[in-house]
């Protein structure tokens, strides 16, 4: 159909989709504890010799400390920009929740619980429950992933329907099934 009113209205559609998807808790990796701290933006530096995860903000390095489940996460995505929020010291930050900014790959990434079932790949946002049907070639390796916290950056290629370009484990299957760190929500 080459009506231009139905294309301007379906791009129109697909925009607001988009804004509702990176506005909702699943356009984002926030892991929650403390509200009302300081909070820091920067790139995740891999654990040096010492075993310390750093934060580098601009030139600026601060070692991260925080609960272990968060450092774990924060541990797999070395090279992505996150907003820490936490206390800041002037060597240091204490972790109470992150949120990444650029998953390494210029995209700002969806988070969630990846779900395999009859109706196919899917994201879930942990929150609300809404589901995002996966697309793309990496659908082969997150097949095996059932159960366990992941981004992913793509595009919106339909209603619910998201084309995954890159992927990342943030929390494995059988961790993201134990019981939480206290203190610590994860969403």
């Amino acid at each position: 159909m080459n009506n231009p009113t139905y294309s301007s209205r379906r791009m129109f559609v697909l925009r607001a989709l988009l804004l509702l998807i990176l506005a909702s808790p699943l356009g984002c990796a926030t892991v929650s504890g403390a509200r009302g701290s300081s909070h820091v933006t920067g790139l995740v530096l891999p654990a040096g010799p010492e075993g310390a995860l750093s934060l580098d903000e601009r030139g600026r390095i601060r070692t991260l400390a925080g609960p272990r489940q968060l450092l774990d996460q924060l541990t797999r995505i070395p090279g992505a920009i996150v907003s820490i929020r936490g206390p800041v010291g002037d060597a240091s930050v204490r972790v109470r929740e992150f949120e990444i900014v650029d998953a390494g790959d210029g995209l700002r990434p969806l988070v969630g619980r990846m779900v395999v079932d009859q109706a196919g790949v899917q994201l879930e946002d942990t929150v609300t429950g809404t589901r995002i049907a996966l697309r793309g070639e990496a659908l082969a390796s997150l097949k095996n992933e059932h159960g366990s916290r992941v981004w992913v950056t793509g595009s919106v290629i339909g209603p619910q329907t998201f084309l995954v370009a890159h992927w990342g484990l943030l929390i494995p299957a059988d961790e993201a099934s134990s019981p939480q760190v206290p203190g610590v929500r994860i969403q």
